[in-house]
């Protein structure tokens, strides 16, 4: 049933069309490495968590809310919603991807940012993603100073990684 709602969701809805009335809390939160947790226990179906994921938007009032085209619920997130384990690159084009299996372009409309020295990437609806630390200290390696910033270029995009000294 969860695979069925997921394909009549698709992998990209349209959250920002979607305007539901605001239906409360509800009792899931994202601690800081990225698990979902519903009542304080770890979520145990990975297709549970990657239904919820689709429909996740974090809006101006800085909240996360799941959204459907009738209902929207508030959730809790610890930091970012979305955990950037490895960045690829294929056909000349670099990609990031998490471990729910989503999978971003490195684009100008996915831009990097560093808040409180961490780097994040925009996603999409209002999410970031975090870069994790196995990650980063595998970019950091390749990293250039730039502008005040430490980063590298993936493609013709800048990703800074922390401020220069």
């Amino acid at each position: 049933m969860i695979e069925r709602l997921a394909k009549q969701i698709g992998e990209h809805p349209k959250l920002d069309s979607w305007d539901p009335p605001l239906c409360g809390d509800i009792d899931i939160e994202i601690d800081r490495d990225g698990v979902w947790h519903c009542q304080g226990s770890p979520f145990s179906r990975p297709a549970l968590v990657r239904l919820f994921a689709s429909v996740l938007r974090c809006e101006a009032d800085g909240h996360h809310y799941l959204v459907t085209p009738a209902e929207k619920w508030r959730i809790r997130v610890q930091d970012a919603p979305f955990l950037i384990t490895e960045v690829t690159e294929q056909n000349g084009r670099w990609w990031l991807h998490s471990p729910l299996g989503l999978r971003c372009p490195v684009s100008e409309d996915h831009p990097w940012q560093l808040r409180g020295g961490i780097p994040y990437v925009r996603l999409w609806h209002g999410n970031l993603g975090r870069i994790a630390r196995p990650l980063y200290y595998r970019l950091a390696e390749q990293a250039l100073e730039r502008d005040g910033q430490y980063g590298l270029m993936l493609g013709a995009h800048w990703c800074p990684l922390g401020e220069a000294l």
